[in-house]
């Protein structure tokens, strides 16, 4: 049996696809940075076997970008204020040393951008799982439009 990669290049680009489309952005790159910020912030703030949950939903090679550079921990990082979620998931930006992110309301609608394209891939479980990991502080700024 041979591994299809390009059906995992396939995958992995419909679902940069749609995030791109609720970023409202058409540069891949861009689109795959915040991304890969936001997923990262989850991994990290949400306990250990919802983000292995998480994970396992994810295209293989979103999997994979999701999984790099990830420790587990007994407790996940405790972020609980809103303002404190978007400096953190700004802080994941180190590939564009922040250029995603310039301000708190750039980081807002990209975090608001990347759940509503979850939102749409993942099972509703699964997103649901992940929301309501998050403080009840950050979950509200799914809704603050």
């Amino acid at each position: 049996m041979s591994l299809n990669f390009e059906k995992y290049v396939a995958e992995a680009n419909a679902w940069l696809h749609v995030v791109g489309r609720h970023l409202g952005i058409q540069n891949r790159a861009q689109a795959g940075r915040i991304f890969r910020a936001v997923l990262h912030a989850l991994r990290d703030r949400i306990p250990a076997e919802k983000a292995a949950h998480l994970g396992a939903q994810l295209p293989i090679i979103w999997k994979g970008i999701y999984f790099d550079g990830y420790k587990v921990r007994r407790e996940p990082i405790v972020v609980r204020h809103a303002q404190d979620w978007l400096v953190f998931v700004a802080s994941y930006d180190a590939f564009a040393e922040g250029h995603d992110f310039p301000t708190a309301e750039h980081t807002r609608r990209a975090f608001m951008g990347v759940m509503n394209a979850l939102e749409e891939l993942l099972s509703p479980g699964q997103y649901s799982q992940v929301v309501d990991a998050l403080h009840t502080d950050i979950q509200e700024l799914l809704y603050v439009h």
